[in-house]
């Protein structure tokens, strides 16, 4: 799945290994409250943005991409940390989108 993410995620976008991936795991298991779309979900962390705290886990139940913009804190709301469930052809044009500033 990595080789394939590489082919469209450009600046600010940087792929994720492994050490990053098991904080970034550890991390939105913190964030979410039991009323979110990802709570009790096993999320992977494959990319992040270099200029924000914008990641993209994988969702392997879901079969699908949770773009999340992490607060770092523990959260009180099932509206936070912000998500939304993209496709990999949404993921694309998404990542695609935000390089186009760069």
């Amino acid at each position: 799945m990595i080789s394939f993410l590489e082919k469209f995620m450009d600046e600010p976008w940087l792929i994720i290994i492994d050490s990053m991936s098991e904080f970034l795991n550890a991390e939105i298991k913190k964030e979410v409250h039991p009323n979110h779309i990802l709570y009790g979900k096993k999320a992977v962390a494959v990319a992040k943005r270099e200029d924000n705290d914008d990641v993209v886990y994988w969702i392997s139940e879901l079969k699908k991409f949770a773009l999340v913009h992490l607060t770092y804190s523990a959260e009180n709301s099932s509206q936070y940390p912000k998500t939304q469930l993209l496709t990999i052809v949404e993921l694309d044009e998404h990542c695609k989108s935000v390089s186009k500033f760069y």
